[in-house]
């Protein structure tokens, strides 16, 4: 939701949120994709990896909490992995994130990615992933 920056409480920011939601993602990433032991039998110069390359939001004054953020990046799987299995899992990370958004840590003690009040038109932070 955008807002004005002098009143964070009022607003999600995305920038935030998707710093953050990528953060928990990549945990995940390299957690169940590490370094697989035939890398190094087949001289792999890495692992696999999954890097943020990109990250643009709307365009605003510099006093505006942006309401919308796109994080692009690449997934570079070594091919002892299921590409299937990336698939499920990432989508099943994002849908837990979405559930669980008020979990996901925030960044001061006005930044919030739920928010009450009637006068709120969006209550909760949205996390979208795209192939």
């Amino acid at each position: 939701r955008i807002f004005h920056s002098g009143l964070p409480h009022k607003g999600i920011n995305a920038l935030e949120l998707g710093m953050e939601a990528l953060k928990v993602l990549q945990d995940k990433f390299y957690k169940a994709f590490p370094a697989h032991e035939l890398e190094k039998k087949y001289k792999f110069m890495c692992p696999s990896t999954m890097k943020p390359t990109q990250m643009e939001c709307a365009k605003g004054s510099l006093n505006q909490i942006p309401r919308q953020c796109v994080i692009s990046g690449d997934v570079r799987l070594t091919p002892f992995y299921d590409i299937k299995e990336l698939y499920d899992k990432m989508e099943s990370w994002v849908k837990d994130l979405n559930d669980n958004i008020e979990k996901l840590p925030t960044r001061g003690p006005m930044s919030k990615y739920v928010l009450e009040g009637d006068d709120v038109d969006i209550k909760r932070g949205v996390i979208e992933l795209e192939w």
